[in-house]
């Protein structure tokens, strides 16, 4: 296979995205879209961040150290597309009708249109040039009672249904392609 080479850009970036709650000042919810989200480990599950420029979400995570990153699927993107098309600095987002309510371990707001939220405790924040990468223990995990009885080892994304973003576009899962250590097959 011949490759080329292109330039290191925001051309290919396909990841799952988070609807991520906070609390503003007033002691209301704030909610926005953030897809440069990741997962590491490290004794325990942990969100690994970055959110760049002025956002009223990143200035309450600096404030109030928690969010709720609730995930997105095709049920709710509509309410994902408003969230990451409007501005919470500029005023409520209220345009559409959601529901929330706070975290059971953390004050944070969760969407109840989510089926699945992390809630988040900021570990650590690093400053990089114009962004920042917000490092965050897992406290508690809140799913749809239809997933109680899903091996959660081996989650099942086309019950889940989670929405993709590779850039300004929105995709779903189309179908499972095979199992870990299937490889051994085609030796």
């Amino acid at each position: 296979m011949e490759k080329i080479n292109i330039k290191p850009d925001c051309v290919f970036s396909p990841q799952p995205m988070y609807i991520i709650g906070t609390r503003n000042e007033d002691k209301t919810a704030n909610f926005c879209i953030v897809t440069w989200l990741g997962f590491s480990f490290d004794k325990t599950p942990h969100i690994m961040m970055t959110m760049g420029g002025s956002k009223l979400t990143k200035s309450n995570i600096m404030r109030e150290k928690h969010f709720s990153a609730n995930l997105i699927t095709e049920d709710n993107i509509w309410l994902a597309d408003y969230f990451g098309c409007s501005k919470g600095e500029n005023a409520i987002k209220n345009q559409v009708e959601y529901r929330y309510e706070w975290g059971n371990k953390l004050e944070v707001p969760v969407l109840e249109q989510s089926n699945w939220v992390y809630e988040c405790e900021v570990e650590e924040i690093i400053e990089l040039d114009g962004s920042h990468l917000f490092l965050a223990d897992i406290k508690n995990i809140q799913i749809d009672k239809q997933f109680e009885n899903m091996n959660l080892e081996m989650i099942d994304l086309l019950k889940l249904k989670p929405a993709i973003y590779a850039p300004y576009n929105y995709f779903s899962i189309g179908k499972k392609i095979g199992e870990m250590g299937e490889w051994k097959v085609h030796q």
